[in-house]
């Protein structure tokens, strides 16, 4: 279950699934801002227990746990 009801939500949340990922390798990979891919992100990770993510500086990573 999505809550934003995004098209973007399931697309970003099955890149998660591949490897961790950063908003701006979404926004590429999806064809978003990277606005919108780090807002879906961090969306992901604060309403999913499966979805975790990791400042490293000014750098976020994201990605899906096992």
């Amino acid at each position: 279950m999505f809550l934003l009801g995004s098209k973007f939500e399931e697309r970003i949340y099955e890149l998660l699934s591949l490897e961790p990922v950063t908003p701006s390798e979404v926004a590429k990979r999806v064809g978003v801002t990277y606005k919108t891919a780090q807002r879906a992100l961090m969306l992901l990770a604060l309403t999913k227990k499966d979805v975790a993510y990791k400042n490293s500086g000014r750098i976020h990573i994201f990605w899906k746990k096992e």
